[in-house]
C-alpha cells in the first residue's frame, strides 16, 4: 500500500531504559512521539527513521545506538533507514548535538560550542549533509509519491529541499522543535551552512515553530542572508523558485487524556510505591535529560542557597532529581554529568547531619512512570532551563498534580507563554532568585496554588498534542476526519 502521509525524523518511536542491568528499546511516550503517535498508528501513514548499528559492544551500552530492530513497531509502520555508524556519529554527535543543539540552546564557550575545526567541516559534510541525503535517497525509493510530509527538527534542516527535488507537488511541512536561531547566533556558524539551513527549510510549504518570537527568527535570517522577500504580515517567504513559503506557529502540547490514563495506571502505582514520598515532607523535583541546556546544575546550587537561607527547611525540604541519561557517548554530555554528581555529592555532604538524611536524591533512568509518579506528588517543579522550544514536563505536570504543587519556571523557556501568570518567574542564571522562587513556592497557601495550577490548566486543555497536529494536516490541506482526528481550533 503506498502510504498517503510520510513522517520523517531523526529517532523512532522507541526509547531506551534501563532494565536489570541492560539498556533495552521500549516504545516512548514522551515528546516528539506521543504527538505523532495518533497520525503514525494510521495504517497510511509510514514513519522514516534513522538508525545506526552500534560500532561495538562496549560502544553500544554507552552510546545508545539504536539497530533497525530496535526501531520497528507492531503498531506502527516504521522504515529504519540505516546510516553507517561514523557517518551517523558525525551526523548526529558532532553536528547535530554539539553544534545546532548547543547554538540553538545558547550553550557557548567551553562546555558547550566553543568552535568550528578542520573535523567539525568534515562532520558537516561528511556527516550531516550525507545524512540528510541518504533519508531522502530511502524515501524516494519507498515511496513514488506521498500525500503530504511532515519533517521533524533540526537534525533534517535539509531534508525538505531535498525531497521537494523528489516530489515536486507533495506539501511538504518541517517543524522545529527547539528554539530556532536569531540573526546574531545565526552568524556564529559559517554563511555556507546557514544557507544550506535556510534553503532547506524553503524547500517546505510550511515552516512551523514552537513560538512566535521563533518563527519571527526565521522570517529576520530569510530576510537578512538570503535577501529574499518576507512578508511580516502573513508570516510568508517568496522561495528562489517563486512559491509562497509559510511560517506557522504550533505550540507543542500533550496528550491530556492520555495523561490521566497513564497517570491512574497500575505502572504508576507501582512506581508511587517505589518512590513513598513522606506525605510530612516538602517535596521538590525536576524531570529532564541530563543535558548543559537543561540547566541542572544551576538548580542544584539554588537548593543549595535555599537550605543556607531557610534552616527550617532543612528537615523538611527533599529534592528528588529524575535525570534521563543522554548523549553518553558524547565528551561534553559525560563531563556535565560528572561535574552535576560532584555538585549534588558536595550539597548532600554538607547539609545532611542537619537534614538527617540526604537532602537530593538522583534517578538517574529513563522511567517514565516514576517521574509521572513524582510529578503528581510533589510540592515544588523546577524547570529551569537555559533555553526551551517548549518543554512538556511543566504541560505534563500541570495536568497531573495533585498536592498541587507549584511550577518555577524559566523565562527562556516556550512554555512560560503560556504559564506566566501561573508559575513563579525565574531568570535561568540567577541562583539566589531561584532560591527566593522556591521558598515562596513552598510557603505559598494551598487556595493559590491551586489557582495557579488551574489556569495553566485551561490553557492547556484549549490546546492539546491533538490540537498541534490537526493543525499542521489542516495548513497542509490534509482534512483531519480522514485520520480520526480533532479538527484544529480557531485561531
Amino acid at each position: 500500500m503506498t502510504p498517503d502521509i510520510l513522517i520523517v525524523s531523526n529517532r523512532g518511536p522507541k526509547d531506551f531504559v534501563w532494565d536489570e542491568g541492560r539498556w533495552v528499546a521500549r516504545p516512548s511516550s514522551g515528546g516528539l512521539v506521543s504527538m505523532l503517535s495518533p497520525l503514525a498508528s494510521k495504517p497510511t501513514v509510514s514513519w522514516f527513521c534513522c538508525v545506526s548499528e552500534p560500532p561495538d559492544a562496549a560502544l553500544a551500552q554507552e552510546g545508545l545506538f539504536t539497530s533497525a530492530a530496535d526501531q520497528l513497531d507492531a503498531g506502527l509502520h516504521v522504515v529504519p533507514v540505516p546510516v553507517p555508524a561514523p557517518t551517523f556519529h558525525a551526523y548526529y554527535g558532532r553536528i547535530s548535538n554539539e553544534v545546532l543543539w548547543m547554538l540553538q540552546h545558547r550553550v557557548l564557550g567551553r562546555g558547550g560550542y566553543e568552535y568550528l575545526d578542520r573535523g567539525r567541516y568534515d562532520a558537516w559534510a561528511d556527516g550531516y549533509l550525507a545524512a540528510n541525503r541518504m533519508l531522502a535517497d530511502a524515501i524516494a525509493v519507498s515511496c513514488a509519491s506521498a500525500r503530504a510530509i511532515l519533517v521533524q527538527d533540526y537534525h533534517l534542516y535539509p531534508l525538505p529541499a531535498l525531497l521537494r527535488r523528489k516530489y515536486p507537488r507533495a506539501p511538504i511541512l518541517h517543524f522545529t522543535h527547539i528554539p530556532f536561531f536569531d540573526v546574531g547566533l545565526m552568524k556564529l556558524i559559517p554563511p555556507s551552512w546557514r544557507e544550506t539551513i535556510l534553503r532547506g527549510l524553503l524547500g517546505a510549504d510550511v515552516v512551523g515553530f514552537q513560538t512566535d518570537d521563533d518563527r519571527d527568527a526565521f522570517l529576520a535570517c530569510c530576510a537578512e542572508f538570503l535577501h529574499v522577500q518576507c512578508d511580516s504580515p502573513s508570516a510568508s517567504v517568496t522561495a528562489a523558485d517563486g512559491r509562497c513559503v509559510r511560517a506557522r506557529t504550533y505550540a507543542a502540547s500533550v496528550d491530556v487524556a492520555g495523561l490521566a490514563r497513564d497517570v491512574r495506571s497500575k505502572h504508576v502505582a507501582a512506581a508511587r510505591a517505589r518512590l513513598a514520598f513522606d506525605p510530612r515532607m516538602k517535596h521538590v523535583i525536576r524531570v529532564d535529560r541530563l543535558d548543559p541546556s537543561k540547566n541542572q546544575l544551576i538548580g542544584f546550587r539554588a537548593f543549595e542557597r535555599l537550605l543556607e537561607t531557610r534552616p527550617d527547611l532543612r528537615a523538611h525540604a527533599r529534592f528528588s532529581a529524575f535525570l534521563v541519561p543522554s548523549r553518553t557517548d558524547l565528551g561534553v554530555y559525560r563531563a556535565y554529568r560528572e561535574t552535576v554528581f560532584a555538585c549534588i555529592e558536595t550539597i548532600n555532604n554538607r547539609f545532611e547531619k542537619d537534614c538527617g538524611g540526604r537532602p537530593i536524591q538522583v534517578f538517574y533512568t529513563n522511567d517514565r512512570d516514576q517521574a509521572l509518579a513524582a510529578m503528581a506528588d510533589c510540592d515544588l517543579l523546577l524547570v529551569n532551563s537555559l533555553e526551551d522550544g517548549m518543554n512538556l514536563v511543566a504541560k505534563e505536570w500541570a495536568m497531573i498534580s495533585r498536592r498541587p504543587g507549584v511550577l518555577v519556571l524559566s523565562e527562556t523557556t516556550g512554555v512560560a507563554a503560556e504559564a506566566g501568570d501561573s508559575a513563579l518567574m525565574i531568570s535561568p542564571l540567577d541562583i539566589e532568585g531561584t532560591a527566593r522562587a522556591m521558598a515562596t513556592a513552598l510557603d505559598m497557601p494551598p487556595e493559590e496554588r491551586q489557582h495557579r495550577i488551574d489556569r495553566f490548566r485551561r490553557r492547556i486543555e484549549a490546546w492539546t498534542a491533538h490540537d498541534w497536529l490537526a493543525a499542521q494536516l489542516a495548513d497542509l490541506r490534509v482534512p483531519a476526519e480522514i485520520l480520526d482526528l480533532p479538527s484544529a481550533l480557531p485561531a
